[in-house]
């Protein structure tokens, strides 16, 4: 017997937000700093704020017992 299979991808795609800043740790973000960004990573906590399912697959192909059938 024979059968058809696709490979399908699926992608989720996240966007996560963090409650309003302080004008601090706004500071220290524009600063450019990679300490003081970093310091801010640690002192927030993100969340989701949306997400997107994407789908994609590729045409199916036969695939054939080794009899050829």
């Amino acid at each position: 017997m024979a059968k058809l299979r696709r490979r399908v991808i699926y992608t989720d795609i996240r966007w996560e937000e963090t409650e309003p800043l302080t004008e601090e740790q706004i500071k220290k973000w524009k600063s450019e700093d990679e300490d003081l960004q970093e310091e801010v990573m640690e002192e927030v906590e993100f969340e989701l704020a949306n997400d997107k399912a994407l789908e994609d697959s590729d045409f199916p192909e036969l695939i054939e017992d080794e009899d050829g059938k």
